[in-house]
């Protein structure tokens, strides 16, 4: 009988201590969830304002007749010829306001060789605009506030600016379109045509209403 309560007495002690084990445990799971298990933190960056800008990347050049050049009938006769485009339009616009832009060829002249000059209407068919988003080259998005005027035409020569793009300043990045497609109208020539090539400068002109402008030329 003794031994029954000795025994009763020691299982009794050693639940207590299990239960006040089991309770510690607890207590200290509590305190750490509390204080250990949750942190705070931020993501920061600075926008580079120098780097902002609006420029004029690229322009393209013209090429008529192909390698065998124009036939003098047509230019006497005063036709149109097909021709091919070199290059692409390409602008920069990362400015960090939504003001837009205007692209026009300010000045022409006359396609001239030597002493002898023709006048002629170029006319270019260019693609969409459209955003770089990849690095593979590939990646593009259309530039949908970019665009073309309905058709741009050169006059050969000309003082006055022709429309040829222009932007309402809600897009931003580097747009690109190619021009692959052009037409040379003659309009007026010498009596005597010299020999040669004929060559007519653009100057091209990428402006907005605060005047900041970029220029170049072709």
């Amino acid at each position: 009988m003794k031994k029954n309560k000795l025994a009763k007495m020691a299982a009794a002690v050693l639940m207590t201590g299990s239960i006040a084990a089991l309770g510690t445990s607890k207590v200290n799971a509590e305190d750490g969830a509390s204080s250990a298990t949750q942190k705070s933190s931020t993501a920061t960056f600075t926008i580079d304002t120098g780097k902002a800008k609006l420029t004029l990347d690229e322009v393209p050049s013209f090429v008529f007749g192909g390698e065998s050049g124009v036939d003098p009938a047509d230019i006497y006769a005063k036709k149109t010829v097909d021709g091919t485009g070199s290059g692409k339009v390409q602008i920069t616009d990362t400015r960090l306001n939504a003001a837009g832009w205007d692209l026009t060829v300010s000045k022409t002249t006359a396609l001239t060789s030597g002493s002898s000059s023709i006048e002629g209407d170029l006319t270019f068919t260019p693609s969409s605009f459209s955003f770089m988003t990849g690095s593979d080259g590939k990646t593009k998005i259309d530039a949908t506030g970019w665009t073309f005027s309905k058709t741009p035409t050169l006059n050969l020569p000309s003082a006055s600016s022709a429309a040829i793009a222009s932007s309402t300043g809600m897009d931003k990045g580097t747009g690109s379109a190619t021009v692959s497609s052009a037409n040379l109208k003659f309009t007026k020539i010498d009596n005597t045509l010299a020999p040669g090539t004929y060559t007519s400068n653009l100057t091209w002109n990428l402006g907005t209403h605060t005047n900041e402008s970029g220029l170049a030329s072709e």
